[in-house]
């Protein structure tokens, strides 16, 4: 028979083990889906460009299905990562013409590039407003409680 400690072991790891699927699967698309609208919000609502077409631009200025276009709001230019009950998304999104840009693309509009006195070049913090949104909502709890239940049953997560 095991030892408390190892049948304490046993839990913990079966917990750990739902913990990171559930970060992997459920609470990796909540995040990229904030990151998605904090996009169309912060990026795609600060102006209507001039001199190109947005990969995902409607014809009002906003965002339109990116799925697939290769934009900073395309779920499918998001990675993510999980270890040890830390997940890690990043926006991968590339440059509509790599040569134009010497930093990368989230960096760029995050931070800002140029002389940054244009709203097109003006620092667009769209990662810090999906952070600050899912603080403020704090839908991430239900999204985590829900995939938890899902693995390990109503009746064990409350």
């Amino acid at each position: 028979m095991p030892s408390l400690q190892q049948q304490l072991n046993l839990i913990i790891n079966k917990i750990q083990k739902n913990v990171n699927d559930s970060l992997n699967k459920e609470m990796a698309t909540y995040v990229k889906e904030e990151i998605m609208s904090s996009v169309s919000d912060t990026v795609y609502g600060a102006g209507i460009p001039e001199y190109y077409d947005r990969r995902a631009g409607n014809e009002y200025g906003g965002m339109k299905s990116a799925y697939g276009t290769g934009s900073l709001g395309d779920s499918q230019e998001m990675e993510h990562s999980v270890s040890n009950g830390r997940l890690l998304v990043m926006d991968t999104a590339l440059p509509k013409k790599p040569e134009s840009l010497d930093m990368d693309l989230t960096i760029a509009i995050v931070r800002g590039y140029g002389d940054k006195t244009e709203w097109w070049n003006a620092p667009r913090d769209f990662i810090g407003d999906a952070v600050k949104n899912m603080k403020e909502t704090k839908g991430f709890i239900d999204v985590m409680k829900w995939a938890m239940q899902k693995r390990m049953g109503k009746d064990v997560v409350k």
